[in-house]
């Protein structure tokens, strides 16, 4: 039985120190802006799930308030964005691939593309 006991000790004290590492829910680094480069990684790519959160909000406001023949032209366009938008961003940041930063840059350009999206959405309706 002492050898039972002692795996269950090791295995909580390998939990409790993998638990104080600075991880968010998804196990990853948590945000710090003046980080680490993995903790700067971390900030871009919140800002940048932020960013694609609120545009799908603006997406279906904007798409609610469209006619079915407008509503077509808007899910082409912005399924033609959404197909165009990754390899921009990974061409955009080429000069990075390989290296600690390039998690940053990749997903700092898809926030910047991603927050141009959501202007153009919001202002799709008063220009038709």
């Amino acid at each position: 039985m002492a050898i039972p006991t002692l795996l269950l000790i090791v295995l909580f004290a390998g939990t409790a120190s993998a638990a104080s590492l600075p991880t968010d829910v998804e196990g990853s680094f948590q945000c710090n802006y003046e980080g680490n480069q993995q903790e700067m990684n971390a900030c871009a790519l919140r800002d940048y799930k932020m960013a694609d959160v609120t545009l799908n909000k603006v997406y279906k406001a904007t798409i609610s308030k469209l006619t079915l023949e407008k509503q077509k032209v808007l899910r082409q366009q912005q399924r033609s964005w959404l197909k165009d938008r990754d390899p921009h961003c990974k061409e955009e940041v080429k000069q990075s691939e390989g290296g600690s930063i390039w998690q940053l840059d990749y997903f700092s350009c898809l926030k910047t593309a991603t927050e141009l999206r959501t202007k153009t959405l919001e202002n799709w309706t008063s220009n038709r």
